[in-house]
């Protein structure tokens, strides 16, 4: 018999993992679903977010209140514990900024990564971010200022000056899917824009594009930024929500796992990227708070969720190609206007009729 199950704490623990990857599905569906670009370095701009957020936030926590140990000892870990929450303004303030530069500086770097590897043709984009990301990740491992192999801990988290644990969680998701909702409603403007149509375009033929006049290197470039500050902007969250980093949190299969959830939901819909990571953040944590308890030691729940994850998307492809919420044609203001004018014209044109 089971034991009791936090069904509360459940919610908020998936809403907050639901948000964090739904804003990380939805920047690599503007990337690939949209543009065609084959992004297999996700992972890469995620861990520079987190890894921006944390040491931001120990760094000055401890410069703030003259404390000369560094953030990766003991005595430093001891510090931030001590002094992390004594000041809200401190606390909600490194936030912000965090979130700022994290996307700043992961859609520069984005940016930047984008030239160099569309002058090898655009097959090779995937393969360069794929090893860009384990580059970074090797780098981490070894830096010593950055935790090196242990990371950073004692991330101060936003709220720790609220005193009740339970409620200072649930303002953070609300703060999450707030962000959430912000990153859908940009991917849909940019979506359903001129600018969305010349990024299908360049998706369904580049040549095509080029020959229009279309700069389709400007083109993939700014989605890059515009992709990777969101990836940033999702690692920053990660690293307030866990207290830590660690290189090990961001090795490949987190990319491909962003790229299951794109997949189920359907490519080139936005609102489909969320419901892929709705089901497997659910799947993941559902298997975490349900798999201890049935004292299983021989299967991981990482395991059983790729077995769920990986029959889901045979299922998917077998029986909706498109995903489970396909791709919808773009409506823009001006098209939407045409079909108003249309559908009043028959109207009329049927009324008229009738009154004869």
């Amino acid at each position: 018999m089971l034991p009791s199950f936090d069904i509360l704490g459940f919610l908020v623990s998936w809403g907050t993992f639901l948000g964090i990857y739904a804003i990380l599905a939805i920047s690599l569906n503007l990337e690939v679903g949209l543009t065609g670009m084959a992004n297999f370095g996700k992972v890469a701009f995620y861990g520079i977010g987190a890894y921006l957020a944390a040491s931001l936030s120990v760094y000055t926590v401890l410069a703030v209140y003259h404390v000369a140990a560094a953030p990766y000892t003991t005595e430093g870990i001891i510090a931030l514990g001590k002094y992390g929450g004594a000041s809200p303004a401190l606390d909600l303030g490194i936030f912000a900024a965090s979130l700022v530069l994290g996307f700043i500086i992961a859609g520069c770097v984005g940016y930047l990564l984008t030239y160099p590897t569309l002058r090898v043709g655009p097959a090779f984009l995937g393969i360069t971010l794929l090893a860009f990301g384990e580059l970074l990740r090797i780098f981490l491992l070894n830096y010593q200022p950055l935790g090196a192999s242990k990371g950073l801990s004692g991330i101060p988290h936003p709220f720790l000056w609220i005193p009740d644990p339970v409620l200072r969680e649930r303002l953070y998701v609300l703060v999450v899917l707030g962000f959430l909702a912000v990153t859908l409603w940009f991917a849909e403007r940019i979506t359903n824009s001129p600018f969305g149509r010349v990024l299908k375009a360049v998706r369904d033929d580049e040549v095509a594009a080029l020959c229009m006049g279309k700069h389709v290197p400007r083109v993939k470039a700014t989605i890059l930024f515009i992709g990777s500050g969101m990836a940033g902007v999702a690692g920053v969250l990660l690293a307030f929500y866990m207290s830590s980093v660690n290189p090990n949190m961001f090795v490949p299969a987190v990319t491909f796992n962003i790229w299951a959830m794109v997949i189920l939901g359907g490519m080139g819909n936005n609102k489909g990227a969320v419901v892929g990571a709705a089901i497997i953040t659910f799947v993941d944590r559902i298997l975490t708070f349900i798999t201890p308890n049935l004292g299983i030691t021989i299967i991981t729940p990482d395991y059983v969720r790729w077995m769920i994850v990986g029959i889901l998307i045979v299922l998917v492809l077998m029986f909706m190609p498109g995903g489970l919420v396909p791709e919808k044609p773009i409506k823009t203001p001006a098209w939407e206007a045409v079909e108003s004018l249309e559908k009043e014209s028959k109207e009329g044109g049927s009324g008229g009729v009738k009154h004869d």
